[in-house]
């Protein structure tokens, strides 16, 4: 009875084979027909393919934009940063020019530039005066030191470095700037304005 069945089995899956060969050799069954079925699978599978690029070009350009975005952010602020430092104190200067680095060297540097009109020994003693409340204000916070240069015309006259640490705000306000200074450059033109006037 087995053997019976299994070889039913076994002709009636040999008769599907054949009448599939058939219908494919059958004139009944256009070249078109069978012909149109590869085609239309590969056609589907290329319009997954062409999505699928499609998409990733899409996230390329989004991704691309997102960084672009984050890029944008950073410099404006790292401009508002530097726009947070007050220079309003040095209001005898022309110009102002600030480099912050608190965030790779804790330092600041300060470029005062004066009027040529006015001498170079007064121009180091406005903006050293001025100097003692620019360094008090809470936008150095942050800052070890702090390089103070004074321009005079097209030549820096005199330059100071501050530690920021030993400032103290007292009664005398170029000596309170000096006493936590090292002098970096001077003229001697300023230098000897500074004896006589005995500020230095």
């Amino acid at each position: 009875m087995k053997k019976k069945n299994t070889l039913i089995a076994s002709l009636f899956a040999l008769t599907l084979v054949l009448q599939a060969c058939s219908n494919e050799a059958s004139p009944s069954a256009t070249p078109n027909e069978t012909a149109n079925e590869p085609v239309v699978a590969n056609v589907e599978s290329q319009g997954v393919e062409t999505e699928t690029k499609a998409n990733e070009t899409k996230e390329d350009t989004q991704n691309n934009e997102d960084n672009t975005e984050d890029e944008s952010p950073s410099i404006k602020d790292n401009e508002e940063v530097e726009s947070l430092i007050d220079t309003s104190v040095f209001v005898h200067a022309t110009k102002v020019d600030v480099t912050d680095s608190r965030d790779i060297t804790e330092h600041i540097d300060v470029l005062v530039h004066m009027k040529d009109s006015v001498k170079p020994g007064l121009a180091t003693q406005h903006v050293f005066t001025q100097a003692y409340d620019f360094l008090q204000q809470d936008d150095i916070k942050g800052a070890k030191t702090v390089t103070i240069g004074v321009m005079s015309g097209d030549h820096r006259v005199s330059q100071i470095t501050v530690d920021a640490s030993k400032f103290k705000a007292e009664e005398h306000l170029i000596k309170s700037v000096l006493s936590a200074s090292t002098i970096d450059k001077m003229y001697p033109e300023v230098e000897e304005y500074g004896q006589v006037m005995e500020l230095w």
